[in-house]
């Protein structure tokens, strides 16, 4: 029987026998997705200027990911590399959208960003990019007094983590 869920990260919603191992729109741990009963809209969260302005870099942290894997799924040299490429470039959009919508602000246009031609290149960039992203996600959620941004940063932490991993297998 199909039963109603919602990532309580990014609130999309699943509908399954049993919650996901993973939220199939953000990549957030399983555990983080709730029975729809269960799940509240957090909408936009009152939080210090400081945690603005860690969200405020998130979002473009976010939005430029995004951009570089929409380039290398277009410049992709194989169907393993397009595939992961494409699953990475979905992630960071939501990722854009859960901190556009903790600060209460439309999504802004991601930026032009270019990428190398070959697929060992942009896997190595993905890298760094991954890798600067977790660094500073776990340093914001450290300094967030609010439970709700500490939640999130921890959380897309993981999944950029879980990104890391996956872009080492494959450069």
């Amino acid at each position: 029987m199909m039963h109603p869920f919602r990532c309580e990260i990014c609130g999309e919603t699943y509908l399954g026998s049993s919650p996901p191992e993973r939220c199939p729109f953000c990549g957030a741990a399983g555990k983080l997705v709730l029975p729809a009963a269960e799940w509240m809209n957090y909408g936009k969260i009152e939080m210090c200027q400081q945690s603005y302005e860690d969200c405020q870099k998130a979002l473009e942290l976010e939005l430029n990911n995004y951009a570089y894997y929409k380039c290398a799924v277009a410049r992709a040299q194989s169907q393993v590399t397009e595939t992961i490429f494409k699953r990475l470039m979905k992630h960071e959009l939501e990722h854009a959208e859960v901190f556009a919508k903790a600060m209460g602000i439309e999504l802004p246009s991601a930026p032009d960003v270019t990428c190398a031609g070959d697929d060992v290149t942009n896997m190595a960039e993905s890298n760094k990019h991954e890798t600067m992203a977790i660094k500073f996600y776990i340093e914001a959620a450290r300094r967030a007094p609010e439970p709700r941004i500490q939640q999130i940063f921890r959380a897309i932490a993981e999944v950029e983590n879980e990104h890391l991993v996956t872009t080492n297998m494959y450069k």
